[in-house]
């Protein structure tokens, strides 16, 4: 057990991030409470299920293999596995238990030579999808690999039939448009050469709902962005582009040093919002306000003249130091801290404010109000009862700041709090909450399942025999596969 410095008392939250190098396939049989009889389709998670390789840690949290989880329900019963991701990392690593793959902040052993001009693997480990009958494993670092829904086995990598083009990477974080039913998404980009070096792009994409790219254009930017996510309203698709910025890159190309190494954050930077038309892609206008970053959004909706914004606002990147050595039991996983920016389309004025003060992180909503006006959002949080290295809290906010926030005992840990409707769904909030939660006193793990219109009713816990290690994002599918 990892105690927490100082206290004795409680585990920490690094017990979740051991491996799970065993790949399961059964039904859960140990429940508390009943599991609802009206939740039926597939809750899929996404994240390193690995931080070490033989006796070697990675050199950050980013750069662990993804595995897949799925939680199927139907007729109240619940049926879990697990799989990895058979990508050429994952394929070679485990044959030779031992790092052959640059990373994020992780090198091959053997200094320079053996990482001169390398790029970092794509561990497609940090979300997924399912749209236009495919079932996507994300990593900004490339492509998508493709998955069979049912057995989670590992298709391939995934380009749209050629839809992407070499050398496009696909971020984690595309978003479906209610309206059209499309899926948009992003990737940061080279447009071409000058004389100050490589022009830095976004690639912005969209799908149709059968599955194809048919929009694919290149928006030129003054720098290359640390941009992870972004936000989608009904008319257009907004980035932050923040203080998170990277340094020289020659000694990353040169295998010197990592990309994680040379990621800073820049004070003197401000951060720069452009708002794209989703027909086109052109740029609309821009905004610009006070140095910081945001990693992940909320909802994003259209107002009279205002474009209303959701975010989770940092104006640091310490956190970064703990992602780099994971195990080290001083570390703690931080957050940032939901804000709500007000757009001006008309006038180019804009504000912002702090919707709650908790430290918070992972914002998630009903799917089916994405990019219109939503009342609730679900949040992961950190809440001080002694026991806070990682999110130990979820929390449902009314768009007027009020919260509902469910805190954990000290020694469990949660994840990504995510909504499912019920099968016959009315309200915004008629459904559950579905929170992975680590118990670090006896190494296992357990899906608890909230009812949406109050948290504090668990109306099960579906606890697994073993652990899930910490994972980052999932998404609930009415489909039963």
């Amino acid at each position: 057990m990892n105690a927490i410095p100082g206290n004795n008392a409680y585990p920490s939250c690094h017990g979740g991030l051991e491996n799970l190098d065993q790949e399961y396939d059964y039904e859960v049989t140990e429940i508390e409470g009943a599991v609802p009889t009206d939740l039926k389709g597939t809750f899929f998670r996404n994240g390193p299920g690995r931080q070490r390789i033989g006796d070697t840690s990675y050199g950050h949290w980013f750069d662990g293999d993804g595995m897949i989880s799925a939680f199927t329900f139907s007729e109240g019963r619940v049926h879990f596995k697990n799989r990895y991701v058979r990508t050429p990392k994952y394929l070679a690593e485990t044959a030779a238990q031992s790092i052959c793959f640059r990373g994020f902040g992780t090198q091959v052993p053997g200094g320079l030579r053996k990482n001169f001009l390398k790029m970092p693997a794509n561990p497609a480990n940090t979300s997924l999808i399912h749209h236009g009958g495919h079932l996507l494993a994300l990593n900004e670092g490339g492509r998508p690999w493709a998955l069979d829904p049912g057995s989670l086995e590992t298709l391939g990598e995934f380009s749209y039939e050629g839809g992407l083009k070499p050398g496009q990477v696909f971020s984690a974080h595309g978003k479906i448009h209610t309206r059209s039913g499309d899926y948009i998404n992003f990737g940061a980009g080279i447009s071409g050469f000058g004389f100050k070096g490589p022009k830095p792009c976004l690639n912005i994409y969209r799908i149709n709902p059968s599955g194809k790219l048919f929009k694919n254009k290149q928006v030129p930017l003054d720098a290359f962005p640390f941009c992870h996510d972004f936000a989608l309203s009904d008319r257009y698709a907004i980035f932050f582009l923040g203080s998170i910025v990277f340094g020289n890159m020659l000694p990353v190309v040169l295998g010197a040093r990592t990309i994680s190494d040379q990621v800073i954050f820049d004070p003197s930077i401000a951060m720069r919002i452009i708002v794209l038309d989703l027909e086109d892609f052109s740029l609309v206008r821009s905004f610009e306000t006070d140095p910081g970053a945001i990693i992940h959004f909320g909802n994003a909706f259209e107002s009279g003249d205002e474009l209303i914004v959701d975010g989770m606002f940092q104006d640091n990147f310490e956190a970064n130091d703990t992602l780099k050595d994971v195990f080290n039991p001083e570390g703690r996983f931080g957050g940032g801290f939901y804000y709500r920016y007000y757009l001006n389309m008309a006038t180019g004025a804009m504000r912002a404010e702090q919707v709650v003060p908790t430290e918070s992180e992972f914002p998630t909503i009903n799917p089916s109000y994405a990019g219109i006006r939503n009342r609730y959002t679900y949040t992961a949080c950190s809440v001080d009862n002694g026991a806070d290295s990682f999110f130990n809290g979820i929390a449902k906010v009314d768009f007027e700041g009020n919260a509902e926030t469910l805190t954990l005992p000290p020694g469990y840990y949660g994840s990504e709090p995510v909504f499912a409707p019920t099968d016959t769904s009315k309200d915004e909030d008629d459904g559950y909450v579905l929170e992975v939660v680590y118990n670090g006193f006896d190494h296992v793990s357990e899906l608890q399942i909230h009812r949406a219109k109050s948290l504090s009713d668990c109306v099960c816990r579906l606890r697994l025999p073993h652990h899930l290690p910490h994972q980052f994002h999932g998404l609930f599918s009415p489909q039963v596969f």
